[in-house]
């Protein structure tokens, strides 16, 4: 990318996950947090942790030249980036992305930081109290009240280690568990379920013994798994008793990221603000409302919950405040 004057004023934010991510390009509006956005772009992967920093490089570059042209403007170096990635938790991932970024030109001024910083970011009148993420992984984060928004401040976190070690109530957890619920049906050693059938039609088998071979096809991964919990929410919301199981599961590992947070930053009931996001926890109502009602049924309920739909915006009001901080490196 080559500097212009017409990116003088522009900021990039984006979103990355670890099924997709979204890019958006903004203009700060001036004497104020606020961001015009002028164009929007997606990608695929962008978590380097799990899919890799050349997968995650390739999704980032692809969302942000979607942004460019989606508004109309040149791809150029705009005045300051934010990337907000899950999968960015250690230091080295955090600096190799910043390295890769910055030599790209990018932006004069990028900041990395864990996805689960944005929510912080919505515009809410305070970044403070908890952020909780559900998409494809999952994870919380805590601020303490008082402090400015920034890259380097201190922020408690719980969860979000991946699909081996956590990601509890996340969409991939939601999709494996509904694979082996069906798969238990199948054998008749677990309780039937419509779950059986969705999870054949979604991947094209022509029986439940087929999707031994479909999961384990090229470019079947994390991502299609968690994709499974749409089939999930579906039929919780018809009654199916062993979705509305698994649903209510998420849910509690979910308000238990939070809870831990709470109690462990003194967080009061009843005054922490909670903001909500990611694909799985945005798109679903019930979801949502079971992880709040099972922390006002544990003593430990938010004074407000807020849904934070738009992160890669988020990304760019972070961006702008990046570049309000200081001179470019």
């Amino acid at each position: 990318m080559s500097a212009g004057d017409a990116s003088a004023a522009l900021v990039i934010g984006v979103d990355g996950g670890g099924s997709r991510c979204a890019a958006v390009l903004a203009r700060p509006v001036p004497g104020g947090t606020g961001i015009d956005v002028i164009g929007r772009g997606r990608g695929g992967p962008a978590n380097p942790r799990v899919a890799g920093h050349d997968t995650a490089r390739a999704s980032i570059t692809a969302a942000i030249a979607a942004a460019f042209a989606d508004a109309g403007v040149a791809p150029a170096t705009v005045d300051a980036a934010c990337f907000g990635l899950a999968g960015v938790g250690l230091a080295a991932d955090r600096d190799a992305v910043l390295a890769w970024a910055t030599h790209a030109g990018v932006a004069r001024r990028v900041v990395v930081v864990p996805d689960g910083l944005l929510p912080f970011a919505d515009g809410g009148p305070e970044p403070w109290g908890v952020v909780l993420i559900a998409g494809t992984g999952s994870l919380a984060l805590a601020r303490p009240r008082g402090l400015p928004l920034s890259a380097e401040a201190a922020v408690d976190r719980c969860g979000g280690w991946g699909p081996l070690l956590g990601d509890e109530g996340s969409g991939h957890t939601l999709g494996l568990a509904a694979l082996k619920a069906a798969m238990r049906a199948a054998d008749g050693r677990g309780p039937d379920t419509i779950l059986r059938d969705a999870v054949v039609r979604r991947f094209d088998a022509g029986e439940p013994a087929d999707l031994v071979a479909k999961l384990h096809a090229a470019g079947v991964g994390r991502r299609e798994i968690a994709d499974v919990a749409r089939e999930v929410l579906a039929a919780a919301d018809v009654g199916d008793p062993v979705a509305t199981a698994i649903v209510t599961a998420a849910a509690a590992d979910l308000a238990a990221h939070v809870r831990t947070l709470a109690e462990r930053n003194d967080f009061a009931a009843g005054v922490y603000p909670l903001r909500l996001t990611g694909g799985l926890l945005a798109g679903s109502p019930v979801l949502r409302r079971l992880v709040v009602e099972s922390l006002a049924a544990s003593g430990h309920g938010p004074g407000s919950v807020t849904v934070v739909t738009d992160p890669a915006a988020a990304a760019a009001r972070f961006a702008a405040l990046h570049a309000a901080a200081g001179p470019a490196a």
